[in-house]
């Protein structure tokens, strides 16, 4: 009983670890660059515009070669999995896009009717509709890499990959390691109206990795939701909008559908080895 509660510990420790090193190591490589930069002036002046977006996405793609890293130590292979298939997996994942996307509207609509009127609701929505005018600023080809690319793979490396196998550790319900890791992923947004929504979406993400073991599959799933929400400026038009969410409102229930029958699925194989880590 001892050595358990001394594997929780370090479990936790490990798990709070991964945590705050996004946050960590972001300020660190940012610290790096703006020194090299001020001494050997290795940004050029065309991307000064993009600045933000160029160094959110360098910093994301440092942390993703990191934290890779760090999952051979962390992740061990899995067989106890559904799999999906390329095309079904295609189709489900362009659902469960369209879908998150639905939700957070549908939340930001229970806001705008109802919570509005709190003062600390209408400050924090205010905060949420600037929070990404700098990454959206200057050319579209640094937002969709740091938006749409690089922060989706990041994100789901460290929480449905790291942290979601290393709350496994701790508890053998599936449950435990599904709603943590979720609730982890909305609080690290540090947004109220945000972080609500995508505690949402980071549970279904955890559950969706949890039966598919495929990171690939919810990398495309936000992937495809964030890009949705970045469209490049020919297509971020009023009635392509209007388009995007009316499907992502139907998609919902369909995508609900899904996951239900998702969950029931048998998995193919049930033999579990600790001897390898598959991303």
């Amino acid at each position: 009983m001892r050595r358990n509660y001394k594997k929780i510990i370090i479990w936790c420790i490990i798990i709070a670890l991964l945590y705050f090193s996004y946050e960590w190591l972001s300020d660190i490589i940012f610290r790096g660059i703006n020194y090299l930069d001020a001494k050997y002036w290795i940004i050029p002046d065309f991307l000064l515009p993009s600045i933000n977006a160029f160094v959110d996405t360098f910093i994301s793609l440092v942390l993703i070669v990191i934290y890779l890293i760090v999952s051979i130590f962390i992740v061990k292979r899995n067989d106890n999995k559904v799999k999906l298939g390329f095309g079904k997996g295609i189709v489900f994942c362009i659902v469960m896009g369209f879908a998150f996307y639905g939700i957070a509207g549908l939340w930001f609509e229970l806001v705008d009717r109802f919570l509005i009127a709190i003062p600390y609701v209408a400050e924090n929505v205010n905060y949420f509709s600037g929070v990404y005018d700098d990454l959206e600023s200057g050319a579209y080809i640094w937002s969709l890499l740091s938006i749409s690319i690089v922060g989706p793979i990041v994100e789901e490396i460290l929480f449905r990959f790291l942290i979601f196998n290393s709350l496994e550790k701790i508890s053998k319900s599936p449950w435990f390691a599904i709603i943590v890791s979720g609730v982890l992923f909305g609080i690290w947004h540090m947004i109220f109206v945000q972080s609500v929504y995508t505690a949402i979406m980071g549970c279904i993400m955890g559950l969706i990795y949890y039966k598919t073991r495929n990171i690939f599959i919810t990398i495309f799933i936000h992937m495809f939701n964030n890009t949705i929400g970045n469209l490049p400026p020919v297509l971020d038009t009023d009635l392509v909008n209007s388009a995007i969410t009316a499907v992502s409102y139907i998609m919902v229930i369909p995508a609900i559908i899904l996951l239900v029958v998702l969950w029931n699925m048998k998995s193919e194989n049930r033999g579990y080895s600790a001897n390898y880590y598959k991303l």
